[in-house]
């Protein structure tokens, strides 16, 4: 027992400052991305009352986070978690005109996907669920997609090969004579 506790203080430091850094750009995503829901950017850092804001603009009920404390049940607990982080995702998506398949971005690297949607002036905030997006979904993922299709243009004919020509320009290959 003693062994664990002193393997578990020696390495708590390393874990304590990763979860730190994750939660760090998850909350400046969220400013960023609170900012364009109209609500003021410090939410982003304050703990569960981030998620509660959250849930409130992109699905209009605020109490779906508590849903995720569902992971204290083992095994089908952590099943439903991720069923109600991936239902977060989608409606995040939908909330700023994103398509659906950017919810398992939201579920599985939440902080990375926050920063490209807080960041990116490619992202608007439409209302909870999307409401004032009129778009399809595949819409929304062809504003994603930044290449364009182009038709193949048909090669010109080749030029027949001819003859050359003389020119008319003289060329005077004595460069050390001068003329008078």
């Amino acid at each position: 027992m003693e062994q664990l506790l002193s393997y578990a203080s020696e390495n708590s430091g390393a874990s304590s400052s990763g979860s730190g850094i994750w939660y760090i750009i998850m909350a400046v995503g969220l400013w960023k991305m609170f900012e364009k829901a109209g609500e003021p950017g410090w939410i982003g850092f304050i703990p569960f009352y981030n998620q509660y804001k959250l849930c409130e603009k992109v699905m209009n009920n605020p109490w779906y986070w508590v849903r995720l404390f569902i992971v204290i049940v083992p095994i089908v607990g952590w099943f439903m978690y991720f069923y109600f982080a991936y239902q977060m995702g989608k409606a995040t998506a939908k909330a700023y005109g994103q398509a659906e398949s950017w919810a398992w971005g939201y579920t599985f690297l939440a902080p990375v996907f926050y920063c490209i949607t807080g960041f990116s002036s490619q992202y608007s905030y439409y209302g909870p669920f999307g409401a004032g997006d009129a778009r399809t979904d595949e819409a929304r993922q062809a504003r994603t997609v930044d290449f364009d299709v182009v038709e193949k243009q048909p090669e010109p004919a080749p030029k027949p090969a001819t003859a050359p020509e003389e020119s008319d320009v003289e060329f005077d290959f004595n460069q050390d004579e001068t003329v008078e």
